[in-house]
């Protein structure tokens, strides 16, 4: 897939949290899915993430992209592992998850 400017933008700020905002069918989650193993490369564990999307069906596309991504990564093939541990939900989900925590 060619990225437009707003999307490599996107794929490789760092030194920063970003929001992808754009609509359906857009590319957002390929651009995010694409952000995660640019850092996963760069030594961060998935399991040190915390991804959030709207809806669940887009929590499960995002954690089933980045699986089948660092599946074709041999230096990444060790993240699998961690995959199942990794906070990929939805904001929702998460902060939920924070109030029952703590």
């Amino acid at each position: 897939m060619a990225f437009t400017l707003e999307q490599l933008n996107a794929i490789n700020a760092s030194g920063s949290n970003i929001l992808v905002s754009a609509g359906a069918g857009s590319g957002k989650t390929t651009v995010l899915s694409e952000r995660v193993i640019r850092i996963l490369k760069s030594g961060v564990d998935v399991d040190r993430l915390i991804i959030l999307t709207f809806t669940n069906a887009a929590a499960l596309e995002m954690k089933s992209r980045i699986k089948d991504k660092i599946r074709d990564i041999d230096e990444l093939k060790g993240q699998l592992g961690k995959l199942e541990n990794a906070q990929i939900s939805t904001f929702d989900s998460f902060c939920l998850s924070l109030v029952k925590q703590y």
